[in-house]
């Protein structure tokens, strides 16, 4: 276990996200709403992990092992548990890769920026919360939310942060 010892907590609060976006990819089928909650405390996770991240020194490292969380997590967690959603197996399909190409472009594009004090596009996070809450309350349509929300991840809205 020697190649975990160099980890910081914030390091370990970022794995627990992923942890639990791993777990909800496995429960989905058996379970949704603990699925959906897996997703919501790996934002709980992803808000710690970025307040321990601020109080020390920022590193390379950290910030890789956040984005590769937050996709785990964030986006594919969403996109695969869209799959149950029911409704149309083609616009799924659609848009279950859209959400996925735009959270991914969202966080490689995250990644680069220099601006402090705004998001550009909404944060996957935020995405991912909004859509494994409310599919299950849309009808066959969640494919719908699913689309407007990789467009809104994928845009370049200004939205300033809190």
């Amino acid at each position: 276990m020697r190649q975990f010892r160099g980890l910081q907590l914030k390091d370990w609060l970022t794995l627990c996200n992923a942890a639990c976006g791993l777990g909800a990819l496995l429960v989905f089928t058996n379970s949704y709403w603990f699925a959906a909650a897996l997703v919501a405390a790996a934002a709980v996770f992803d808000f710690l992990d970025g307040k321990v991240a601020r109080k020390g020194q920022p590193d390379a490292f950290g910030k890789e092992l956040d984005s590769l969380a937050d996709a785990v997590s964030f986006v594919a967690a969403p996109a695969v548990m869209l799959s149950v959603s029911g409704g149309n197996e083609m616009a799924i399909a659609f848009a279950a890769v859209l959400f996925a190409f735009a959270g991914l472009v969202r966080l490689a594009r995250y990644n680069l920026q220099e601006e402090k004090g705004v998001y550009v596009g909404l944060p996957v996070p935020i995405a991912a919360f909004v859509l494994v809450v409310a599919m299950p309350f849309t009808n066959g349509y969640a494919f719908v939310l699913a689309i407007a929300l990789g467009i809104l991840m994928a845009s370049h809205v200004r939205l300033k942060k809190l």
